[in-house]
């Protein structure tokens, strides 16, 4: 992170690295701003931080007051860390 604590373009290669290098790992991302900072980070389309997280195990899926997110289920939380 740079002096003002946001990320810098490209910082990660993957969705992937981006996920396995934060200390909790992250079990949803909602569809807007935070796939916008995914897609920042990495350096590549908002397609491809969604293929790239359908391609990890995540789904997308509606929360309680309708907002759309991609979510980890339990199950497949292991299988990421490997």
């Amino acid at each position: 992170m740079n002096r003002h604590g946001r990320q810098r373009k490209g910082r990660y290669s993957s969705v992937k690295e981006y996920v396995l290098d934060r200390a909790v790992l992250p079990r949803h991302f909602y569809n807007g701003f935070d796939l916008k900072k995914l897609a920042k980070a990495c350096d590549i389309s908002i397609g491809e931080v969604r293929g790239q997280l359908r391609s990890l195990g995540y789904e997308q899926k509606e929360n309680r007051k309708g907002l759309k997110m991609w979510r980890l289920p339990y199950d497949k939380v292991q299988s990421l860390r490997e």
